[in-house]
């Protein structure tokens, strides 16, 4: 689908600092820089602070675009936004390809990051209003799929071209999906609520196969009364009208309806399930995969590495689409969690013994890294953002969604900008005890407030969380 282009997107844009910082810091010499390079050559030099702050910048501009975002595509559309957003990330690529400082770099992960914050809501939105109920789960696990594909074609880029020629080849996707998303109509949830049926009807024949209007004519009455119905919100939660009538919010009144158990511990949950995905899952350590993997020893290309880990990526995902139906979210999110903190102190092990001169099998690491990826993805990384539809409230699932991915982006941000400064501390080694240690402590804190939500109704969910009766 056109607007599954944007997640394609979304994987390549998070992964251009793994493919830029080996290019532009003291490991360049494994991207074809030398030392007679100019910096318009692309082999200017950018410190361990500077590389880290390029990483983070593309992380921590999100939430500022997703805030951007909700106002814009209740505004102008969805559609219109996912083709607006676009531009920040052709900018973004462009000052990349002619980067020559680090204050370009600077600039380039800025507009990435915002496109990034910016793309997710529209599209996220617009697959869910477009899809039939039956498919609506299929088309929502997909696209952990379109991002790890945009993942794996970032990496590939990276370790067979020039970093400066993966970046021009790059700016042929966001015109590519422009074209494409002209071609889709409006959301018709969206078309409802502006008071536009004859264009919804329009657009729902077009999404339902160009079919008439009489046999979609009862999808759309059911469409609009949904759509009405989750911008209201009953007045007992407010002193004022106590006649029960249902109206939109105010702000106060969405912030005090935040306050509720029935949001605060769900809230609490994602958040902290985030964390720990960021731990067990190595996340900190993506941009600086290439160094890792020399670090390491590896005998092949370290961008080969991640090429094979992005590979991995994609095969657990599809794991984690067949087997979570069968096996529940909360077993899953147990066993992949707690295999991958094994997996990372195998891996803590193995630099520490190598690094002492003790044990050399440059094997060991790629398959452990490999695993490392496949394992997270066929679980606890994918999680979380299934539960974002399930365990919030309808009447505050927009407020806690965004929240919690806001909280996503903020603690990658975090755990990426502080990774070379606590390495220099502690040693790879002690990098890879110390997310160990925390994905245990994470597998811990899942099974005690982790519910079992496959299966159950949304009101069923809800009551756990009201009641606080969490560990199933």
């Amino acid at each position: 689908m056109a607007q599954s282009m944007l997640l394609f997107s979304l994987g390549m844009l998070v992964s251009v600092p793994t493919v830029v910082i080996p290019a532009v810091t003291r490991y360049s010499n494994l991207t074809g820089c030398n030392s007679t390079a100019t910096s318009h050559d692309g082999c200017f030099r950018l410190t361990e602070g500077e590389a880290s702050t390029f990483a983070g910048l593309v992380l921590i501009m999100q939430p500022l675009g997703s805030l951007l975002a909700g106002v814009i595509q209740e505004s102008v559309g969805r559609k219109l936004c996912m083709l607006l957003v676009n531009i920040p990330e052709l900018i973004g690529w462009l000052f990349l390809y002619y980067s020559t400082s680090s204050w370009q770099l600077y600039a380039a992960a800025i507009s990435m990051g915002f496109s990034i914050g910016v793309m997710e809501a529209p599209t996220l939105s617009y697959v869910g209003e477009i899809a039939q109920p039956h498919l609506r789960g299929v088309l929502a696990s997909c696209t952990s799929v379109y991002v790890s594909v945009g993942t794996l074609l970032m990496y590939s880029l990276g370790t067979f071209l020039h970093w400066k020629t993966a970046m021009a080849i790059s700016t042929c996707v966001p015109v590519l999906t422009f074209v494409a998303i002209l071609q889709i109509p409006e959301s018709p949830v969206w078309l409802l609520l502006r008071g536009r049926d004859v264009e919804a009807m329009r657009s729902l024949c077009w999404l339902r196969g160009w079919t008439t209007p009489d046999k979609v004519e009862k999808e759309l009455r059911q469409m609009q009364d949904h759509a009405i119905a989750s911008k209201l919100v009953p007045s007992d939660i407010s002193e004022k009208n106590p006649d029960g009538i249902l109206r939109k919010p105010t702000f106060k009144e969405k912030m005090v309806d935040l306050m509720r158990p029935a949001m605060m511990r769900p809230l609490t949950l994602v958040i902290c399930f985030f964390f720990f995905t960021h731990s067990a899952g190595l996340n900190g350590a993506r941009p600086y995969l290439v160094k890792v993997y020399t670090r390491l020893g590896v005998s092949i290309n370290p961008f080969l590495g991640t090429v094979l880990g992005a590979i991995s990526q994609i095969i657990g995902v599809f794991v984690c689409m067949v087997s979570v139906r069968r096996v529940g979210k909360r077993k899953l999110a147990l066993i992949t969690m707690f295999l991958c903190s094994t997996i990372n102190l195998c891996l803590g092990l193995y630099s520490l013994f190598h690094e002492t001169g003790y044990l050399y099998l440059s094997w060991l690491p790629l398959v452990l890294m490999a695993l490392l990826s496949f394992t997270a993805n066929s679980g606890f990384a994918i999680i979380p953002w299934a539960l974002l539809a399930e365990v919030f409230p309808p009447r505050g699932r927009g407020v806690g969604g965004g929240l919690s991915a806001a909280s996503f982006y903020i603690e990658w941000f975090i755990v990426t900008k502080t990774w070379p400064y606590i390495q220099s501390v502690i040693q790879l080694y002690g990098m890879f005890f110390l997310y160990s240690s925390l994905g245990f402590i994470g597998t811990f804190y899942l099974y005690m407030n982790l519910p079992e939500t496959e299966g159950k109704s949304l009101e069923e969910i809800e009551g756990m969380f009201k009641k606080n009766r969490l560990r199933r």
